[in-house]
């Protein structure tokens, strides 16, 4: 999960680059372990980075449903076919004379 954090100004102090007052904290997980790695941003660098993510999901998104929508249409089309070949397909008519006369000699 990213955490953000607004420097303390005596934290700014010891920075050569006091616009990079915004800290963001990116876990990573690596055979096991979890390591944080932290950077140093400015506001705008963060805004521009929230864009970019946002634009980034928008566009996975928009695949995902794409997807989604083929697969849907694949289905339904197996689904008529499988359909079509079960109405299609004639009955065994001998099969039902072997059952009928089966449960009549059974009666």
């Amino acid at each position: 999960m990213l955490t953000l954090r607004l420097l303390p100004e005596h934290e700014l102090a010891e920075v050569t680059d006091p616009e990079r007052c915004v800290e963001l904290a990116v876990p990573r997980r690596t055979q096991g372990r979890i390591t944080v790695r932290t950077l140093c941003l400015t506001p705008a660098d963060l805004v521009r980075l929230r864009t970019e993510t946002d634009l980034a999901l928008a566009d996975i998104r928009t695949e995902v449903m794409r997807a989604e929508a083929a697969w849907h249409e694949r289905l339904a089309q197996w689904h008529a076919d499988g359909r079509a070949a079960v109405e299609a397909t004639r009955p065994d008519t001998a099969l039902l004379s072997l059952l009928s006369e089966g449960l009549r000699a059974s009666l």
